[in-house]
């Protein structure tokens, strides 16, 4: 991957350039808020790690800028500030991932094949299930033989499953996420899609990938 990389440490700063090349990518690396965003504005980078204190613009502003511009590039922040008030505050001017110091580089590394590998996704409007992929933009599951059509509200469904693979997810949040209910007001609206949707995946022959974990929720296990 080609990383921007804005960190104003400089000990830190090579650290992390020099283990990121190693492992194979090609890193910029700025020590100033203005540098890294003017940089990012006129290349184009796979990701952007983004210290949040630093010289001229931080990582906040920086990030906000780069939306304001319809620059969708994943943004990791990197920081010792880890307030639960900070990580709202850098996810919602459009960050993606929030990564505390001190960390290892395995995780770092970890974060941004994760982050790239969503954008690249999210890019094509496909998500590959197994051997399925979903198209989010035709709202069809497709294999090399065979394709399933989605209603609006079952491939939302489906995509928020896939953004928490292996997670509970409870009925509550489902709501919250997929039909902008934020009580539960006792309705059955998420058993009865999670049945509908379970009846389209399981059809193909394929065991059943969204399990219910009694009293909790649902998890999804992708198709195999």
């Amino acid at each position: 991957m080609t990383l921007l990389l804005a960190e104003d440490d400089p000990e830190l700063s090579r650290q992390i350039s020099a283990w990121l090349t190693k492992s194979g990518h090609v890193v910029t690396c700025h020590a100033n808020g203005d540098d890294a965003l003017n940089t990012a504005l006129r290349q184009a980078f796979d990701a952007v790690i983004l210290d949040v204190n630093m010289p001229g613009k931080d990582g906040f502003e920086i990030v906000a800028a780069l939306r304001a511009d319809n620059d969708l590039v994943p943004v990791l922040f990197l920081t010792a500030r880890d307030s639960v008030t900070d990580r709202v505050r850098g996810l919602s001017s459009g960050g993606d991932d929030y990564l505390t110091k001190p960390f290892a580089m395995e995780e770092l590394g970890a974060r941004l094949e994760a982050l790239n590998r969503r954008y690249q996704q999210s890019a094509t409007g496909q998500r590959r299930i197994g051997e399925w992929i979903l198209d989010t933009r035709q709202r069809r599951l497709r294999s090399p033989t065979d394709f399933i059509d989605l209603q609006p509200r079952e491939c939302a469904l489906l995509e928020l499953f896939l953004d928490h693979e292996g997670r509970t997810l409870t009925k509550k949040f489902l709501l919250d996420k997929v039909w902008d209910i934020r009580f539960d007001p006792g309705t059955n609206v998420v058993d009865a899609m999670i049945c509908r949707l379970r009846r389209k995946l399981d059809a193909p022959g394929h065991a059943t990938c969204i399990q219910t974990v009694r009293g909790k929720g649902y998890v999804f296990k992708a198709l195999s």
